[in-house]
């Protein structure tokens, strides 16, 4: 059955996203479409905002998503794609 949710990711993400090819993208795009579908699913870790407000942290290959989930507008806003730097 399909989600009611929309996923939006910010222009940020979106320019991230769009420069990756290959496997990167696709496992991308396969976390996207099960975050949408299943919009409850918790990250790895999260955050809190300026606001107080829970932010989910969840590990996708070598990136970092980080999103929220709106579930007064059924929307899933995911705020940063960024790649994880090696120490």
């Amino acid at each position: 059955m399909p989600s009611d949710y929309t996923l939006f990711l910010r222009v940020e993400a979106v320019r991230a996203f769009q420069s990756l090819r290959g496997e990167e993208r696709r496992r991308l795009e396969q976390f996207f479409d099960a975050l949408q579908e299943r919009p409850g699913q918790l990250g790895d870790a999260y955050l809190r905002d300026h606001g107080g407000r829970r932010v989910e942290v969840k590990y996708v290959g070598r990136f970092r998503v980080v999103y929220w989930v709106d579930h007064a507008v059924k929307e899933v806003k995911v705020l940063k794609l960024e790649p994880l730097t090696r120490q």
